[in-house]
């Protein structure tokens, strides 16, 4: 199923991991974080995304809900990231041993492009969990021989006494990964482009992109686990989300937290009336026009004109407004039925603190001085949007 680049591409990446071997654990904190995730680093462009991407604004935005059933929106969506709880009821019928959360997540992508109302979508992994309701985790989670891919109880000093840690929940058994395996990372990066190759899902919400001990702080002492084990741990969990990263992005496939600001499970910072300015000058950077963009949406009657003017004046090709976790189709807004068309260059400043850019509908324009904006677009909604400001 990989494309022909993948596995050399996969072979690279993981031959270049272990050129020096793992580092040890007392110096393992010195080294810089090894994800774009959380590093600052600019993250890959998916193949072909920029080539494909819209400047449409109502396909341009974004949410991440949660459902007992299959998500049907009323509303268009740019893009939309299925949770795990997402149609529960449909893979879970209280048989820990035979759910189908992935196929029905895959389902899920396939109705919501199928509506044509849905331009991307998602599914979900997790950087931290092996959970036994992802059919592709619970092939190898009872393994004897994949064991080692998993944390254990220790004796203190930093062996495995063979009987894997887990937190179940009524859902299934949570393992813990064991990223300092090569194997698991090996496995993670195979099994995921396994899931998201089919054309009606885009890419991956990988949870928990710090590892343990986000949200299961037993899990050290429970393990008697040192403190140098923690870290090497976690320096190998972020290793392991920039290699799964690396090849979506080869493969055309994204990572949700490869977005700045999806590391939290959300979306970006969006200009507010304190940093509009500043936010305004850093991102309407020519370098900006290559990376990747999530950026928060507010709805109020204040700011809601400014923070579509400001994304309008900074998006990149591939960018997103709107939520992170657990946002559904009542997020909508009728502002996102602005036709602004396709821009006809970059953002500029003149005069000072004033930014607009040219779309061939129109003129978006931020005055960061006032905290108003311009929307001056027609609208699949009638009429154009243009807010004074704040009320006084």
């Amino acid at each position: 199923f990989f494309s022909p680049m993948v596995p050399s591409i996969l072979c690279l990446l993981f031959a270049t991991f272990t050129w020096a071997g793992p580092a040890a654990p007392s110096d393992i904190s010195a080294l810089p974080k090894p994800s774009c995730a959380v590093n600052g680093l600019p993250c890959p462009v998916p193949a072909g995304w920029e080539a494909a991407a819209t400047w449409n604004l109502t396909l341009s935005t974004v949410i991440q809900p949660s459902s007992k059933s299959y998500f049907r929106p009323r509303h268009p969506w740019g893009l939309v990231s299925l949770d795990w709880t997402v149609a529960n009821t449909v893979w879970f019928h209280g048989n820990t041993g035979n759910s189908t959360c992935e196929a029905t997540s895959i389902r899920g992508c396939q109705l919501l492009k199928a509506s044509g109302l849905v331009k991307r979508c998602f599914i979900y992994h997790n950087m931290e969990l092996a959970l036994q309701w992802l059919e592709s985790q619970r092939a190898v989670m009872y393994d004897p021989d994949m064991a080692g891919m998993f944390l254990q109880y220790t004796d203190g000093q930093g062996h495995k006494l063979g009987r894997i840690y887990n937190e179940p929940i009524s859902f299934g058994d949570q393992y813990f990964w064991d990223w300092r395996n090569q194997s698991a990372r090996e496995y993670l990066v195979r099994s995921v482009l396994r899931t998201v190759r089919d054309p009606a899902v885009d890419g991956t919400f990988t949870d928990d992109v710090h590892g343990v001990p986000d949200e299961h702080p037993k899990v050290q002492p429970a393990t008697n686990m040192s403190d140098a084990e923690m870290k090497d741990l976690q320096y190998h969990t972020l290793l392991a989300g920039q290699t799964l990263i690396d090849a979506l992005a080869v493969s055309g496939k994204a990572n949700w937290q490869a977005f700045p600001g999806g590391a939290g499970d959300g979306v970006g910072p969006a200009p507010t009336r304190a940093t509009c300015t500043a936010f305004l000058r850093e991102h309407c950077a020519p370098s900006h026009q290559g990376r990747l963009m999530l950026m928060g949406m507010d709805t109020s009657a204040a700011n809601k004109a400014q923070v579509v003017a400001g994304f309008l004046i900074v998006r990149p090709p591939v960018a997103f407004l709107g939520w992170g976790w657990e946002s559904g189709d009542e997020k909508w807004d009728d502002v996102f039925l602005l036709q602004v068309g396709v821009p006809q260059g970059l953002c500029q400043e003149s005069p000072t603190g004033v930014f607009a850019r040219t779309y061939t509908e129109g003129v978006a324009r931020l005055d960061c001085n006032t905290w108003t904006a311009d929307l001056p677009f027609p609208s699949l909604a009638g009429g154009a949007v243009g807010h004074p400001g704040p009320p006084t």
